[in-house]
């Protein structure tokens, strides 16, 4: 196969990092389509900022899951390493596109994996480009050391509450500083992170960032060191290539006293000592995964709950934990749904599930006598769609080769393309939905969710809990639980039997 044989192809284009210039994209986009378009290529975009040495990356899985079902006769790269740099990644990528005969086209030459000199030389250049990322990486991780120790700020992302100058590199306070000060004077007076949060959303305060008010959100707040005025880097890691963890304290950088600080150092390590002493249960009252979790809501003010172990090792739900404020915020009183050991929940529970499976059954013996619906019409309708998912992605080429030639600026090229993809998405979806009910009729999708509800009541005694709170999850959306004295009432909302109207309101 050579460069006569190629009619259709992929374009792949990648930068490493946010912060370097669009340039750098739109420059590698337009030698490569004016390469497809003077050899009369059909071409199909893939762009994104992504790591080289990440094989996640969303636009070439997208690539490659095209590749794989035969799409293209070859993909179009500026350079291999554009594809990756990572020795491993690269040979699992060689191997997907030797098996499905694509060729990899650079400006300069085009490669055929299944040719053993072409193979032997993109080994070579693969170890090339390697060495040349680590020799990169050092460079960067010494200059960001170098930099942060002259007190310069290297984070990626900027404190509420602070901005960055780029001519002196060095962050300044904001008009968002008072709030998160605020913040700080609140945690030391008593208030919890849930207080604040809530505080915070009652009364409307705002930031220019547009904070939204969460308990986590104030956690992250009180933990960031930036609020002292030091700035430490380093504290997570990428693990290969993708997952942050978290590093040890000799791998961080901390340089003290790089800008104006949010809170005084006595502050500071007042909230430090208040979160290190502040624990809302004793940890061998804590619970691990159970049957139930996320799933039981409280039925009076609706949050979740959590579970916990007695002090005579029973396993227990735990009373609901939410705060329920006055007008002024300065006082509140607990949601008054208390716990119960899980024994009489659960046979309430099983009770219910029993009888909402008698029902399934005589449900589905009722529409077993109807007889199975006509699917031409639905035939039609995904023939249809498929044909305007075809349009759609015509006039994508047709807008990128517009922005070629100039037609279309970068960013009305980018809106429509964005638009006509969430059209093409949309139609697929809708294509995905008509195929499978042409597959399954509803008695054939209720008798299987049946079925799969009876081993479940069958074996869930000998299951693990996480294993039973995986197959529940698929069946319960939510079990509203509510205690007054010694009564339990359960309200369950099952899943995915939208055609069936069957709830429950029961008590024990």
């Amino acid at each position: 196969m050579g460069k006569k044989d190629i009619s259709t192809v992929a374009v792949y284009v990648r930068k490493s990092r946010e912060d370097e210039t669009d340039e750098t994209l739109n420059r590698q986009q337009a030698v490569l389509v004016e390469l497809c378009i003077r050899n009369g290529w059909n071409y199909k975009l893939f762009k994104e900022v992504g790591s080289s040495q990440d094989l996640d990356r969303l636009e070439l899985q997208a690539m490659l899951g095209k590749v794989s079902t035969f799409h293209f006769d070859a993909v179009v790269v500026a350079d291999l390493d554009r594809l990756s740099r990572n020795v491993i990644h690269f040979g699992q990528i060689k191997l997907l596109l030797v098996n499905a005969s694509v060729l990899v086209v650079t400006p300069s030459k085009i490669f055929d994996f299944s040719n053993e000199s072409d193979d032997m030389f993109s080994d070579f250049m693969s170890v090339i480009a390697k060495s040349e990322y680590q020799q990169i990486k050092k460079r960067l991780v010494r200059g960001t050391r170098q930099s942060a120790k002259q007190g310069n700020w290297v984070g990626s992302k900027v404190p509420i509450g602070y901005k960055y100058n780029p001519e002196t590199k060095h962050l300044e306070l904001t008009e968002d500083a008072p709030v998160i000060k605020r913040i700080f004077d609140l945690y030391v007076e008593g208030k919890s992170t849930k207080d604040i949060a809530f505080q915070f959303t009652h009364e409307n305060e705002a930031t220019s960032v547009g904070m939204i008010w969460s308990p986590a959100g104030i956690a992250r707040i009180l933990n960031n060191t930036a609020y002292a005025g030091h700035s430490l880097y380093g504290k997570t890691k990428s693990e290969n290539g993708k997952r942050s963890v978290k590093t040890d304290k000799d791998m961080q950088i901390l340089v003290e006293n790089t800008h104006d600080p949010i809170v005084d150092i006595g502050t500071w390590e007042q909230v430090q000592q208040i979160k290190s002493t502040r624990n809302t249960r004793p940890a061998a009252l804590k619970l691990g995964k159970h049957k139930f979790s996320g799933l039981i809501r409280c039925g009076k003010c609706g949050s979740i709950h959590s579970f916990q172990t007695s002090k005579y090792g029973r396993k227990r739900i735990a009373s609901c934990q939410t705060r329920l404020y006055a007008d002024s915020l300065n006082k509140y009183t607990m949601c008054e749904n208390s716990g119960s050991n899980m024994e009489p929940f659960e046979k309430l529970f099983f009770t219910y599930f029993k009888k909402y499976v008698i029902q399934l059954e005589q449900y589905l013996d009722l529409i077993k006598q109807v007889d199975p619906k006509d699917n031409k019409s639905s035939e039609r309708e995904i023939t249809t769609k498929g044909k305007q998912v075809k349009k759609l992605q015509n006039d994508i080429k047709r807008i990128q080769q517009g922005f070629i030639m100039e037609i279309f600026t970068e960013q009305e090229a980018h809106l429509q393309i964005k638009q006509l993809k969430e059209q093409i998405e949309l139609l697929e979806t809708q294509i995905q939905t008509l195929e499978k009910q042409e597959v399954f009729s509803e008695a054939d999708h209720i008798e299987m969710v049946l079925n799969n509800m009876k081993q479940f009541l069958e074996g869930v005694d000998e299951m693990e809990e996480r294993e039973a709170n995986n197959i529940l999850t698929e069946f319960v959306d939510t079990i509203l639980y509510t205690k007054t004295s010694s009564e339990i009432e359960l309200d369950m909302v099952m899943k995915d039997l939208s055609a069936v109207e069957l709830g429950f309101n029961m008590s024990f």
